[in-house]
């Protein structure tokens, strides 16, 4: 049975993950979500049903496009793999439980900002509010004595990276503020080593960029896709992180 649900979770992570590049490359561009069909950006010609199955159809086709032969990007078969990753993990962790379906709904979200903010530099409005409320519903929902602690801890994750807003705001945008916000939503007290992972992430990945002279000094990176980074990995082991924290104190 568990061999089953993970053949389930993963292929519902794949065709999910081929939505979410749908959404990715459409909702900055402020075009349709929903219509027209699946089409080629070089060429624009209507991708056929054989050729839009998740990773096969882009090892099929060598990653060109059968019409034009453009290349397709990496980024379609990155979000399928990382989508069924995250589901399988999603369930490894939790189990059929509420605690799955938050972790699944904040890894959606989480895949569609990155992505959207590396490319276009942008964390959209219409994907982190609504997924706000969706994180609180579900994080109220399974605790109703302690329905304040969600809130409590988004409003902190929201508050604290917009003191950091403004004290720096070319290295740190209203997005990735929002952003926190939406992820204390899903993780609660998590979202203290989830953020502590994603800065230190950035940091990182910063100085080894500045290193090899990819990126000058001061100038701004990306920063959505390591908030989302460290989240995952809070989502994940973020109780095993605070527990280990409080013993070493």
């Amino acid at each position: 049975m568990d061999v089953l649900l993970y053949i389930i979770f993963i292929i519902a992570g794949l065709a999910i993950g081929s939505f979410l590049n749908v959404i990715i490359y459409r909702l900055p561009r402020k075009s349709s979500i929903i219509i027209p069909s699946s089409f080629c950006p070089s060429c624009k010609s209507r991708i056929k049903f054989y050729d839009n199955i998740p990773i096969l159809s882009y090892l099929i086709l060598k990653g060109r496009c059968r019409q034009c032969k453009a290349k397709i990007s990496l980024r379609y078969p990155a979000v399928e793999i990382i989508a069924a990753i995250l589901f399988a993990l999603n369930f490894y962790f939790f189990g059929i439980s509420l605690s799955c379906l938050a972790g699944i709904f904040l890894s959606i979200a989480l895949i569609i900002v990155s992505f959207i903010d590396i490319e276009m530099k942008l964390i959209p409005n219409v994907i982190v509010l609504p997924f706000t409320l969706i994180g609180l519903s579900i994080s109220i929902s399974s605790d109703l004595e302690r329905w304040w602690i969600p809130i409590a801890y988004s409003a902190g994750a929201f508050l604290f990276m917009f003191i950091i807003n403004l004290i720096y705001p070319k290295g740190m945008g209203m997005g990735d503020v929002k952003l926190s916000m939406m992820a204390g939503a899903f993780l609660s007290e998590k979202i203290i080593p989830g953020l502590f992972i994603g800065f230190l992430a950035g940091s990182l990945i910063g100085i080894l960029l500045i290193i090899l002279k990819r990126k000058k000094f001061r100038q701004s990176i990306a920063f959505g896709p390591f908030i989302s980074f460290g989240c995952i990995a809070a989502l994940f082991y973020g109780d095993k992180i605070i527990n280990w924290y409080l013993a070493f104190i």
